[in-house]
């Protein structure tokens, strides 16, 4: 199998399997919550899975909450964010967000003011609609870090600079840009951030939130995480994050040239495709994700593709079993047609040189044969 879907998921580390396993053959259970011996070492472990996060992405150890994923973990800051200050209601953000952000914004809408700001045709902010919004009416703003279906880099930094300077949160959804280029968060001017754990090679089932200062939780109960996020701890998830984040912290830079050696590598089999152009220019996109123009419909690449074993994606939601037009493409101006001929090809730390040749040889031959009967019919 050649696995080109990371953006969907990674597989896991090798340094996350052992730590599991390792885990597993000295005890393998225990809640933190608890006095004895077991549950001591749980909460020893918790705490230092939540250190080795928080020197990956330059944090305090106390500023970060462990959740269930990236979803939950924007779903807290929406909430939170959006009941912090009654004068201030109205909400911001992009079609461009992943779901976990579009639908809590949705479901606040009914209720409140929410101001879709327009995207530009390469999947960018536009800068003006930001400055237009109403600054001493407005409580939250939502950006991305990175598109996960586009791969496009968005202006995070500055919009977090230009809500501090207004006294705006701004929340960030950093789920596709950790691991694949440098955060600060020491740094920042953002609010609030979110991420995922098995994006970056850990199990799924455990994200973070981090936060610059306290945010009401939204699952209530015990008094997990400091009484920010009410569950018993999910300790295999934290655990193999932990052996993540301390793997990246060390390993980070070396991981980054190498994918960015790839992307390029993958870009430069693409470009001898009849047809087939990527949709970002090289400058705009992590290196990790190549998303590409097709001459054709992609449902039927993609079936033929997982035939000869790549894995790969639309990067559309899936309705039904028919791959519907992506929102986030809509956004950016792309008609239903255009929207229904992508292909991402995201990459990762399993991934190697000689996968992605092979990759871009089926992807020539898939298209030249579809191409071959195309004509034939006619």
């Amino acid at each position: 199998m050649i696995y080109l879907d990371h953006n969907a998921t990674a597989p896991l580390r090798p340094c996350a399997r052992k730590a599991l396993e390792d885990w597993f053959s000295h005890n393998g259970w225990g809640n933190a919550s608890s006095l004895h011996a077991s549950g001591r070492n749980a909460r020893e472990l918790v705490e230092e899975a939540r250190e080795a996060v928080a020197q990956l992405v330059g944090a305090k150890p106390a500023q970060i909450i462990f959740t269930s994923g990236a979803t939950e973990a924007d779903n807290i800051a929406v909430h939170a964010w959006a009941a912090a200050d009654a004068a201030r209601p109205v909400l911001a953000s992009t079609r461009l967000e992943h779901p976990a952000i579009l639908e809590p914004l949705r479901f606040l809408e009914k209720s409140r003011p929410v101001e879709w700001l327009p995207a530009s045709r390469d999947g960018g902010l536009n800068q003006d609609a930001l400055e237009r919004l109403p600054a001493e009416q407005t409580g939250l703003v939502c950006c991305m870090g990175a598109n996960n279906e586009t791969g496009r880099i968005l202006s995070w930094q500055e919009v977090a600079s230009w809500g501090r300077q207004r006294g705006i949160p701004v929340h960030a959804d950093l789920t596709q840009l950790i691991g694949k280029a440098p955060v600060d968060l020491s740094a920042t001017d953002a609010a609030s951030v979110a991420f995922s754990g098995h994006k970056l090679g850990a199990l799924s089932g455990c994200g973070v939130l981090w936060s610059s200062r306290p945010l009401s939780p939204l699952l209530r109960g015990g008094p997990q995480e400091r009484d920010r996020r009410a569950g018993t701890e999910n300790l295999a998830g934290i655990l193999s994050l932990g052996a993540v984040a301390r793997w990246l912290t060390e390993n980070a830079s070396a991981e980054q040239e190498r994918t960015n050696r790839l992307g390029k590598r993958l870009r430069e089999e693409i470009a001898d495709l009849p047809g087939v152009e990527t949709t970002l220019p090289e400058a705009l996109a992590l290196p990790s994700t190549v998303h590409l123009r097709l001459p054709v419909g992609a449902e039927a690449v993609l079936i033929r593709m997982d035939l000869q074993g790549v894995c790969a994606s639309s990067g559309s939601a899936c309705s039904s079993g028919a791959i519907e037009p992506s929102e986030t493409l809509l956004a950016m101006g792309w008609t239903p047609e255009e929207a229904r001929r992508v292909l991402r090809l995201s990459l990762g730390w399993n991934t190697t040189e000689a996968e992605i040749d092979r990759a871009a040889e089926i992807l020539g031959q898939i298209l030249s044969e579809m191409r071959d009967s195309d004509a034939a019919d006619l």
